[in-house]
């Protein structure tokens, strides 16, 4: 009895409110607390890439901040070492008979360099001639006895500029050989050492303390932090200085990392993130964060979106039982009403309300028809997009038969006409959205015309074309049908359209054909400013022989260069006629341009005009839509040649800017300086005299002046060979190439590499 009555309950617990209640709920979970939730997991996971991205851009400009500080630094110490070496005193202090004084004045140098760069531990001065070496700490020693001669041993004979030699110790103070290894082995210093060869036989070593330069930056930079970790590896990974807690320093260099734009590779690796960059003396400096450090900005907001998730879903509780109680009341009194047969429901009220429901009816079917109405426009349109698309090959043949099916029958037959026309209203003086909507209500009205008798179709194509499709049962109700269409349309536009139209279409499938020969004849139609005439393809001309129209222009050319250069206006202005005269009467656009082009070209190889163009001639040429355009460039192109030999001065400063660039673009050809003058159509005698007049110098030395500021860069920036170079400036040997670089800079390409070369 009890479990019955237990289980009654159970079903009355879900009808009624509770279960109106729990759909509800339900439905604001689904509608909104999901989507909410959604939104906000795609939007955190946008914020956390984001924020890591930016760390991870921050933390490498800053690492790259530091590794071209310490490059600097030591960059500083390279030279030093380099102009060092050319002091006199370390190659004749052997000859002297004041070795005291020698001696003096290379200790007090060596201690100077110590003193002026702190980074430097110590300098070694190594004569190998006597078999001295002179330490910068305390003094001098033979070769044999000296406590840190490790150095040597990496030395390559054949230095000629500064060599760097691989990390070693040490020691600090050689007082402390005699005492026990426990005691002075932790004043050992980890160095790594720029040398330099002199003349005639002596070594110069600057040992640089790893320490002293870890230290220098960390305070520069502020690198002390807890969270922060600041060191250095060698190349085989051990850590040489700092300190690196988290992992072992072995396996960074062999875990695979990412590299960003800026040379700093990052690895993540036990809950920590490590940015690395190699420094130009073949070590690694490294420093690492704790991870969630790039996801900070990412965490607050996933606790806002967290935050956010649990005031929502307390709001949509609150508000679905409120809309609960205010939507089930009325039904719930109802249902108890009319399960209690009360008599609360009067006759009247019935009868009002059933009133009530009558006048929705009708409403909601006077809206129906309008929506239907709207549909079936909405249907037509859709209908000449799809039109459209047949004509650009992306709706199939069987499609367009059963979107249009009182055009052709099932088997493709018919009688159709094509027509495409062009409205031209520049001259009306519209404003863009005046335009489009004229445009569109002559689109409506000649749609309106072909759909309502079913006549035909309409769509709009590039350029504003519109292409229109009719039917006929014979040649005089297509004619007519053309007619009501072209006497529409001149009368809207006041005379301004160019129409277009095929031959007789009697199967679907020669309908993309005509198409394309209804564009290419719309396009005449325009250029050559047929309007207001139906064009068919007999009244464009083609010829089969394109020398017909080339021998008109025999003398052409000759003719516009004659006038040009005599500066004879009228002769020019003369040419201009007979030009336009001739491809006026052409009335083929292709063969137009193609001839236009000819002569441009022709004029060009001969002026050298298209230099001085922003645009490529032919591009321009083929650019122009009408022949008004075509005929204004080529005017403004004779004005522009004319000019410029009107105005000599502006001649003379062109061909030197055009013979400079040439000899920019071609210094690393083996030429002769007479080519200049060949590529510009001149002569050298004469663009050597205004030349040297209008820039101070000869053709031959600003050829060589950019030959020798180019081997520079590769003297500074790379490591090939005197004789390389040479072939890559253009010179034949290299003796000719050191000739010219003595003359030029006054020293020698071995002694420019020694001064200025990039470690």
């Amino acid at each position: 009895m009890l479990k019955e009555k237990l289980n009654e309950y159970k079903k009355r617990k879900w009808k009624g409110f509770p279960r109106y209640l729990y759909k509800i709920v339900l439905s604001n979970i689904f509608l909104i607390l999901i989507p909410i939730c959604i939104l906000g997991v795609i939007w955190y996971t946008m914020i956390s890439h984001q924020a890591a991205q930016k760390f991870h851009q921050e933390k490498s400009i800053t690492l790259n901040e530091i590794a071209s500080g310490i490059n600097q630094r030591v960059k500083t110490i390279k030279l030093e070492v380099a102009t060092e070496s050319r002091e006199q005193k370390y190659s004749t202090y052997t000859y002297s008979g004041d070795y005291t004084g020698d001696l003096s004045m290379i200790v007090k140098r060596l201690y100077s360099m110590t003193e002026k760069y702190h980074l430097i531990f110590s300098v070694y001065f190594y004569d190998k001639l006597t078999g001295k070496i002179y330490n910068s700490k305390s003094g001098k020693y033979n070769f044999e006895e000296f406590y840190d001669t490790t150095w040597m041993r990496d030395v390559n004979e054949e230095i000629y500029s500064v060599q760097q030699l691989p990390l070693r110790y040490a020691f600090d103070n050689e007082k402390l050989l005699k005492k026990f290894n426990t005691l002075y082995s932790e004043f050992n210093q980890l160095v790594f050492t720029y040398i330099i060869k002199g003349k005639p036989d002596f070594y110069l070593a600057a040992n640089i303390s790893i320490d002293r330069l870890y230290n220098e930056i960390a305070d520069s930079y502020n690198l002390y932090n807890d969270n922060q970790e600041f060191f250095f590896l060698d190349e085989s990974g051990q850590l040489i200085d700092g300190k690196c807690s988290y992992t072992a320093s072995e396996n960074l260099l062999r875990l695979s990392s990412d590299v960003m734009k800026n040379g700093v590779a990052y690895i993540m690796q036990n809950n920590r993130i490590y940015f690395m960059k190699s420094l130009d003396f073949g070590i690694y400096c490294v420093t690492s964060y704790p991870l969630h450090n790039s996801y900070q900005e990412a965490q607050y907001l996933g606790k806002y979106i967290f935050l956010i998730c649990i005031g929502l879903t307390l709001f949509l509780l609150v508000i679905s039982v409120y809309m609960a109680k205010r939507l089930y009341q009325p039904i719930n009194t109802l249902y108890i009403e009319i399960a209690d047969n009360s008599n609360s429901l009067h006759k009247e009220n019935i009868y009002d309300d059933i009133d009530m429901l009558k006048q929705v009816f009708l409403e909601l079917n006077n809206f129906n028809s309008n929506a239907r109405l709207n549909l079936k426009q909405f249907d037509e349109i859709s209908k000449t997009f799809r039109f459209r698309n047949f004509l650009e090959n992306y709706q199939c043949q069987k499609d367009f038969l059963q979107d249009h099916p009182f055009l052709f029958d099932e088997k493709g037959n018919g009688f159709c006409e094509m027509l495409i026309l062009k409205i031209d209203i520049t001259n009306k003086a519209m404003s863009v959205d005046e335009e489009m909507l004229f445009r569109l209500n002559l689109q409506e009205v000649l749609r309106t015309y072909l759909q309502s008798s079913m006549k035909g179709i309409l769509t709009q194509i590039e350029e504003d074309n519109l292409v229109l499709l009719y039917v006929g049962n014979e040649r005089e109700s297509v004619e007519q049908t053309r007619k009501v269409i072209t006497d529409t349309v001149i009368k809207l536009t006041d005379q301004n359209v160019y129409f277009a139209i095929s031959h007789p279409i009697k199967k679907v499938e020669e309908i993309i054909p005509q198409f394309h020969n209804c564009l290419d004849l719309i396009v005449n139609s325009y250029f050559f400013n047929w309007k207001n005439e139906i064009i068919t393809d007999e009244r464009v001309v083609k010829f089969n022989d394109s020398g017909e129209i080339y021998n008109k222009l025999l003398n052409m050319n000759t003719s516009f260069i004659r006038s040009i250069v005599s500066q004879n206006e009228s002769e020019v202005d003369t040419m201009f006629q007979q030009l336009q005269t001739i491809l006026n009467s052409i009335q083929n656009v292709s063969q137009v341009k193609e001839v236009c082009s000819r002569v441009m070209v022709d004029l060009d190889h001969e002026l050298h005009f298209g230099k001085l163009l922003e645009v490529n001639l032919i591009q321009a040429i083929n650019d122009n839509k009408t022949l008004i355009e075509m005929m204004q460039f080529i005017k403004k192109t004779l004005n522009l040649i004319s000019f410029q030999y009107k105005n000599s001065d502006a001649k003379e400063k062109n061909y030197c800017e055009l013979a400079k660039k040439y000899l920019d673009e071609y210094y690393m050809r083996d030429m002769n300086i007479t080519d200049v003058a060949d590529h510009l159509d001149i002569s050298y005698s004469y663009l050597s005299k205004i030349f040297r007049t209008r820039t101070g110098v000869t053709l031959t030395d600003y050829l060589n002046n950019v030959r020798i500021n180019k081997s520079k860069e590769y003297l500074t920036n790379t490591f090939l060979t005197l004789g390389e170079i040479s072939e890559k400036v253009g010179y034949n040997n290299a003796q000719s190439y050191q000739r010219f670089f003595k003359k030029y800079i006054n020293i020698t390409p071995g002694d420019y590499r020694k001064l200025y070369n990039k470690p």
